[in-house]
């Protein structure tokens, strides 16, 4: 307001020292962005201009950190800037640095393990409906799709759980683990779910991934399941870490997230996911949410799910993820 204007000019202390951190923090960020090989203007206001054919990326990678930067579509002359504020607060101008390091820079990729390496629409997905039809309850695929767009969705065994509670049948957890278990593992007298599970893509699309960063899973999955698809697959070695339910709480928790970064060494990452949990763990944990639809799901329904969730990006496959990653 006007008035807290007035009050702000009053106080000449106060507003040397804010002309003086804006000064510093376009410095910084001017030094920053050139580092990285943008193009940026000479400025004397508390906002810099900067320009590279990674704008776009960079404002949607900012977004997804819950930081706005200002674009400028349909003008043809600025097409390739961004007008960056400098907030005049060390503690933002820091959490502003790191994303920009961050999204133009990572030292890893993270990525889920369903529904972004696995096809598990035939095994966890369908375990779920298998389970409660034990119980006498039909659960669709959309009534697990829509429980999983609304979060908090990660572990199945408590989804699973959760929605017979919903429907009027309130069993133990450990009892609902079980059934499941059976099901998706499977007995000596009859397969396992598991075995349906197939991988999205290929070898050759993680090999041309890791040719240009680090690579991890960050999966809700007990550390064996996760493991044994992996090594099934034949893709294990792919990966430096593998972060899974043993090791803390699920997201979307940033903990899965933050535990990936420490044992990796690395401090700038982006984390691929297919579900509103992985956006959310990523964005808290300062890591850039890319989000990309599972093999079943309803494409443009997953594309605003993970964009609400926060999303930076929403992939159609990996092999798209080449395309914004520096060289």
């Amino acid at each position: 307001s006007c008035a807290v204007a007035l009050e702000a000019v009053r106080d000449e202390a106060g507003l040397g020292r804010t002309v003086a951190q804006v000064r510093s923090e376009r410095e910084r960020l001017t030094a920053q962005l050139r580092g990285h090989g943008w193009r940026v203007l000479p400025s004397e206001a508390n906002f810099i201009l900067a320009r590279s054919s990674r704008s776009v990326w960079l404002r949607d990678a900012l977004a997804g950190l819950g930081i706005a930067v200002r674009d400028f579509p349909g003008n043809e002359h600025l097409a390739d800037a961004l007008r960056i504020t400098c907030p005049a607060n060390e503690t933002d101008f820091a959490r502003l640095t790191h994303a920009i390091d961050a999204a133009l820079a990572p030292e890893a990729v993270l990525l889920d393990l369903d529904g972004v390496l696995a096809d598990v629409s035939r095994s966890y997905r369908r375990a779920i409906v298998e389970t409660a039809a034990a119980y006498g309850v039909e659960i669709t695929a959309q009534d697990i799709a829509r429980a999983k767009a609304l979060g908090n969705a990660n572990n199945d065994w408590i989804l699973t759980q959760r929605l017979l509670a919903q429907r009027g049948i309130d069993r133990p957890l450990a009892e609902v683990t079980e059934r499941f278990e059976r099901i998706y593992q499977g007995t000596d007298d009859n397969p396992g779910l598991r075995m349906t599970e197939t991988l999205i893509g290929d070898r050759a699309a993680l090999e041309r991934l890791r040719a240009r960063t680090r690579l991890a899973i960050v999966t809700g999955r007990p550390r064996f399941d996760a493991q044994r698809f992996l090594e099934e697959q034949g893709i294990a070695d792919c990966f430096e870490q593998v972060i899974a339910l043993e090791d803390g709480p699920s997201k979307p928790d940033p903990a899965p997230v933050r535990c990936a970064l420490e044992r990796m060494g690395v401090s700038r990452a982006w984390m691929v996911g297919d579900t509103p949990d992985d956006m959310r763990s990523a964005r808290a944990a300062g890591v850039v949410p890319v989000g990309i639809p599972a093999p079943n799901d309803t494409r443009e329904e997953a594309e605003r799910t993970l964009f609400a969730s926060g999303a930076a990006r929403v992939l159609r496959s990996l092999d798209e993820l080449l395309e914004v990653l520096p060289s």
